[in-house]
């Protein structure tokens, strides 16, 4: 409810003002905390004044004025006229215009058709409605008007001007209500609005192809309703706006066109839903926002791109939704849920994970969700994807999906590897790069090739049945160009053909097991031992990979 309380003495003296003058006039004195903060002078004027106008179908003008109890109910009931009837007011300029009343301050099923100018107007209390009223004057101005009656109500009003503003009102009552309501503006305008405590509802109003701007609002109140809304067409603004501990709400709305952006917005806490709603073909910004919200729900949501980068998000994060081009969290902080496991191979094409700090949980599947394709699909250098596929690995590994971290860490691995090569490259001189590039060629065949970076102990197992015919192959073809044998140094009872025996000790030679039964000589020698190497290095590598299964 308003801090603000106000005492009026009506005066017996004239008073004029720039636009208008009166016979009577009144001394209203506003207070805060029971302080007098200022004092006005106003003209007085009854309501059956304008009633007279209205009938006559004159324009209206009550700027600075006091009024008692207007009530466009009580003029259809004095003239024997239905409860709905529309009542034509040719134009009202109403600036600075204190409305007073015991109940009630009734606009409703009014069609205002020239000027409507409420500018910085008081509504001190009871309650104030615009119930089906219809705007059809190129301009209506409700802006720096104070609104602290408990109920004010727009519900089914048709603001069908070229521009509509209520920058800078402020409303200090329970309940604000623009439920069904149609904007058809060019230009609909909430910028820093502040709502106050009040119930905020929007739910069921239709927007045209204007702009709509509540840049800067603020909300406190328990509510603030937007559910199945349609926007329209044109860029929708809610930067920087300030949103309490209450429930807000967008779910199942609609966008036909326009960017939504809520860049540099701050919740306090609450809900906040998205749940089922359309934002159409263009960017949904939520950069640099601030999210103290209990719960964020994106679920079952269509989207082009969903931006939530730099931001806190301390709160449940549902990103389950039912389709999207991309998703970007980059550089924000998630202290909670992040729940991406949709169900859907189409629902997302690209992710961007670009510098996230994970404080809490991501839920993700690396086959079901695709999520190489997500990571890479993103395009970027070598080291950002790196850094991306190693902030899943971490997420992976906290969360008990060890398979999935194994994919996550042979990704992050090999982007690695990438990065690592460029850089050596761009640091050498032209005439080491032959080497860099060898160099580099020997580590992805060893480190990945051979066991996807020890994530794979039967890849290792096949590079080792895979390496011990190799050389026995280099055995066969250093004894057919004459400069290498396998000899036996014992006796051939055996009878072992070349490729047996060449087999038969690069299996001994690579296991370094030694019977000695057979021994190289020639070159065959420095395979030998390029070979004993190898099996010692291979069956390390094999120990590691297998005993990093079994642990876990």
């Amino acid at each position: 409810m308003s801090d603000r309380s106000y005492t009026v003495e009506i005066l017996n003296e004239p008073i004029s003002f720039e636009t208008i003058s009166y016979l009577n006039s009144v001394k209203l004195c506003e207070y805060a905390a029971n302080k007098k903060i200022r004092e006005h002078k106003l003209g007085y004027l009854t309501k059956e004044d304008i009633y007279f106008n209205i009938e006559r179908g004159y324009s209206i003008n009550i700027d600075q004025a006091y009024v008692k109890d207007f009530s466009l109910s009580e003029y259809r009931t004095q003239r024997n006229l239905p409860a709905t009837e529309k009542v034509v007011i040719a134009g009202i300029s109403s600036r600075f215009t204190f409305f007073d009343c015991d109940s009630v301050i009734d606009f409703s099923y009014a069609v205002f058709e020239e000027e409507v100018n409420f500018k910085e107007s008081i509504f001190p209390h009871g309650a104030l409605t615009f119930m089906h009223a219809e705007f059809v004057a190129s301009t209506v101005d409700f802006s720096e008007c104070k609104f602290h009656s408990h109920n004010t109500t727009f519900e089914h009003a048709s603001f069908k001007a070229s521009e509509l503003t209520f920058e800078h009102a402020r409303f200090s009552g329970d309940g604000v209500s623009f439920i069904n309501a149609l904007f058809s503006a060019d230009e609909v305008n909430f910028k820093r609005v502040n709502f106050g405590n009040a119930r905020v509802k929007f739910h069921f109003a239709e927007f045209g192809n204007g702009v709509k701007l509540f840049e800067r609002i603020r909300v406190n109140g328990a509510l603030f309703d937007f559910r199945r809304v349609v926007f329209g067409c044109g860029k929708i603004d809610f930067r920087r706006a300030m949103f309490g501990d209450g429930y807000v709400t967008f779910e199942e709305s609609e966008i036909t066109e326009g960017k939504l952006t809520f860049r540099m917005a701050r919740f306090e806490g609450g809900d906040l839903s998205f749940r089922r709603m359309d934002f159409g073909k263009d960017e949904a910004t939520f950069d640099h926002v601030d999210f103290n919200n209990r719960s964020i729900s994106f679920e079952g949501a269509d989207l082009s791109v969903l931006s939530v980068s730099n931001s806190f998000v301390r709160g449940n994060l549902d990103l389950r939704i039912k389709k999207a081009d991309k998703i970007d969290l980059s550089h924000s902080y998630l202290y909670s849920i992040t729940d991406l496991n949709f169900q859907k191979e189409e629902s997302l094409k690209v992710l961007s994970l670009l510098g996230v700090r994970n404080l809490g949980k991501i839920i993700i599947r690396w086959k079901e969700n695709h999520v190489r394709r997500l990571i890479e699909s993103n395009g970027g250098e070598a080291d950002d994807l790196a850094d991306q596929f190693n902030i899943l690995k971490a997420n992976f590994s906290a969360n008990g999906q060890y398979n999935d971290e194994d994919y996550a860490y042979l990704h992050f691995k090999r982007h690695e590897h990438r990065y690592m090569k460029k850089r050596a490259l761009e640091k050498s001189k032209p005439s080491f790069r032959p080497l860099i590039h060898l160099g580099y060629a020997l580590r992805l065949l060893v480190f990945d090739k051979m066991g996807l970076y020890a994530t794979n102990p039967a890849r290792v197992l096949v590079s080792m049945v895979v390496g011990i015919f190799f050389f026995a192959a280099v055995y066969v073809l250093f004894h057919v160009f004459g400069i290498g044998e396998i000899v036996n140094s014992v006796d051939a009872a055996d009878k072992l053909n070349l490729a047996e025996r060449s087999v038969y000790h690069s299996a001994i030679t690579f296991f370094t097991i030694g019977y000695g039964d057979f021994y190289p000589t020639g070159f065959s020698r420095l395979i030998s031992a390029l070979e004993g190497w190898s099996g010692v290095f291979l069956m390390s590598y094999f120990t590691v990979a297998f005993v990093r299964k079994i642990l876990r």
